[in-house]
């Protein structure tokens, strides 16, 4: 019996509390907000060479002529069975967040050349220095597992590309392949070249 009215006593003591607290309590809540606003970049570079015949020869005419000069036309060589001509290509990230060199295309138009005619492209590091038909993709776009170069925002970066027969490149060095076979005496190709920068 003198347990239960322990007990007892001990419930209204904690009842008695409970009023006692019931008119004199304050609750406080804090909340903590972030907002970020997540604005896609423009990655675009524009792009020049000294002997470009679509006219973006310099880095102020690529600057005025962005519509154009997205694109390198190197100007027609004409080669004898041994030749070197390397051409030194100019690029201006002109986006809003840096672009890295990620893929580059090759397409021809003269099978005939492609194994016989050798392509060197260095941008930053060497990324191909073979003939053109060994090049891993032809006709696609070879992807670079990682980017090979990065170019900040205004930043400005050089690539070369060679073709050469009947030596080693004079841009990439290597081993030297064969002069041209006379079975394409007369004859031409364009090569074109696709360097892909990602944002």
């Amino acid at each position: 019996m003198k347990f239960k009215t322990i007990a007892m006593t001990g419930v209204m003591s904690l009842a008695g509390l409970g009023l006692i607290g019931a008119g004199a309590h304050a609750v406080f809540t804090a909340s903590a907000t972030t907002v970020q606003t997540i604005t896609a970049g423009t990655p675009t570079v524009v792009t020049w060479a000294a002997d470009a015949s679509n006219g973006c020869t310099t880095q102020a005419i690529a600057l005025d002529n962005p519509g154009t000069c997205y694109q390198v036309i190197l100007s027609t060589a004409t080669v004898g069975s041994t030749f070197d001509t390397v051409s030194d290509v100019g690029v201006l990230n002109t986006g809003n967040i840096p672009v890295s060199l990620s893929s580059i295309g090759v397409t021809d138009n003269n099978g005939a050349f492609e194994p016989e005619l050798g392509m060197c492209i260095d941008g930053s590091g060497m990324l191909y220095n073979n003939t053109l038909g060994a090049f891993p993709d032809l006709y696609g776009t070879y992807t670079y597992p990682t980017p090979v170069s990065t170019l900040a925002v205004g930043a400005v970066g050089t690539y070369y590309v060679d073709f050469y027969a009947g030596q080693a490149s004079s841009a990439c060095g290597g081993s030297s392949i064969p002069a041209l076979t006379s079975g394409l005496a007369g004859a031409s190709d364009t090569v074109t070249i696709t360097v892909g920068y990602s944002g």
